[in-house]
């Protein structure tokens, strides 16, 4: 085992702290019965994965009835499991469990040669031309979250900033994907997508213990009543557009169409009807959710960050006047400070703060022997949070992301968007949603927060316990 490093500010702390790691060791009962606790307390914030003491630790390596289960908080191990030694860790169950019911086989859980040709398919749906047809989306619909703002602010309203922000990408993702034939109500669709991906964020211990599939289970029902609602809803834009397709017609300028006119360059494969469902339903839910949740942690941050926010504001507002109206994508991703903005508040709060993969076969790392059939977690919110890699790593400094602060830092220390093949594809979207909602609203907008800040609630994403609501007024 390496030897301990300094404990740094954690995002989480368990209540009641679990029994410190030396105890566990000492006795055979206390270990069962924390682990039997801890995956009922996992299974309702999976903050609780990781025991506390990972944060003085390179990693920890724990079992689970027969198996071995390693976390880890280094960034040099997180690069040999994602991208050195990548070909022998898979997504392995739980994944399945989480997402198979609902997203079938798509890119988030197909392996090996499966997932590198669907990859490919996909990928041009995410291209620099791609991102450049959106960009005019997402900047109408950051404009119509501000115009709202305007007038909270003129009334002296708080505003829901989770709700505007699922909002927000929410209609981002729609138009994005299916330009203006979405064929049903858009509230009704987000509703409905809201409640698939709550559900499939609370894990069954069952599950996790992998117990016989006739001990029982919570029920799922409703969650699957949503989903064939969606399903009805998706199937009918699909095989509307896949119509279009075998008739020789115009291309739509959108997401949807790209996939279903994606070639794969290799085998000259399209992909099925089944096959694009399970990509827009991926790409659709975790790319809405993901920056969503990372503009409500991020701006709550930035309203408790005064003279960042005030930097933050003069910046783009000084290139907002040099250029005469507001600033597109580029124009605010040539302001430096704005995209490391956005890197901090990824660093401080990243969405998916959790990345785990199963060991095919043994492994090495240094003196870690690693199983055969092992379950390994990476630990992304407290790398971000290491004191070896960030100096005052509790503290909100977009300067860590600029040029100078970038220098001789470890690349894996930073993953928002996971690392390796498998990152995630869908990161441009988010990046250029972000920078533009920061870019737009504050020169417009001071951010004050009323409260504490957010308590965490980690299923799928990081969550906020409760909606996060700021006080906006004009500049």
């Amino acid at each position: 085992m390496p030897a301990p490093i300094p404990a740094p500010d954690i995002l989480y702390t368990p209540t009641p702290a679990p029994p410190p790691l030396a105890e566990l060791a000492k006795s055979p009962l206390k270990r069962k019965i924390h682990v039997f606790r801890n995956i009922l307390r996992t299974s309702r914030n999976f903050l609780n994965l990781y025991h506390p003491e990972i944060a003085e630790h390179r990693w920890l390596v724990n079992r689970l009835r027969d198996e071995q289960v390693v976390s880890i908080n280094d960034p040099e191990l997180a690069r040999h499991v994602l991208q050195t030694n990548a070909d022998n860790y898979v997504k392995g169950r739980f994944y399945e469990i989480i997402f198979g019911p609902f997203l079938g086989k798509s890119s988030l859980t197909l392996e090996h040669d499966a997932w590198r040709t669907r990859r490919r398919l996909i990928s041009p749906a995410f291209n620099a031309r791609a991102m450049k047809g959106v960009e005019g989306v997402v900047e109408r619909h950051v404009e119509a979250m501000l115009a709202r703002w305007g007038e909270a602010a003129d009334e002296g309203r708080e505003i829901n900033l989770s709700a505007d922000a699922a909002e927000l990408t929410m209609r981002i993702a729609m138009e994005a994907f299916f330009s203006a034939d979405m064929g049903a109500d858009p509230a009704r669709i987000a509703r409905l997508m809201e409640g698939v991906i709550t559900d499939s964020g609370t894990i069954d211990f069952a599950d996790v213990l992998q117990l016989p599939k006739w001990f029982p289970r919570r029920d799922r029902r409703q969650a699957f009543a949503w989903l064939a609602e969606l399903d009805d809803w998706l199937y009918a834009l699909v095989d509307k557009r896949l119509e279009a397709r075998s008739r020789g017609e115009p291309e739509n300028p959108d997401l949807l169409d790209i996939l279903v006119h994606a070639r794969d360059e290799e085998t000259g494969a399209l992909l099925d009807r089944q096959a694009i469902r399970n990509e827009v339903f991926t790409l659709f839910a975790a790319g809405h959710e993901t920056t969503a949740l990372s503009l409500a942690w991020g701006l709550d941050r930035l309203a408790r960050e005064p003279e960042w926010q005030e930097r933050l504001a003069e910046a783009a507002g000084e290139a907002e006047r040099a250029a005469g109206h507001p600033l597109t994508a580029a124009e605010a991703k040539a302001v430096p400070l704005l995209p490391a903005a956005y890197d901090e508040m990824l660093r401080l709060y990243p969405p998916a703060f959790s990345v785990g993969r199963t060991a095919l076969g043994p492994d090495r790392f240094e003196d870690l022997e690693i199983e055969a059939g092992a379950r390994v977690q990476v630990a992304i919110h407290h790398i971000h949070r290491d004191p070896r890699h960030w100096t005052e790593p509790a503290r909100f400094d977009p300067a860590r992301f600029l040029p100078e602060g970038r220098k001789g830092r470890h690349p894996f220390a930073h993953i928002p968007f996971g690392g390796g093949p498998r990152i995630c594809v869908g990161l441009a979207l988010a990046r250029l949603e972000g920078l533009m909602a920061i870019a737009r609203a504050l020169p417009r907008f001071r951010l004050e927060a009323p409260g504490a800040p957010p308590s965490p609630l980690g299923k799928i994403t990081l969550r906020t316990e409760a909606p996060v609501r700021l006080r906006v007024s004009r500049r």
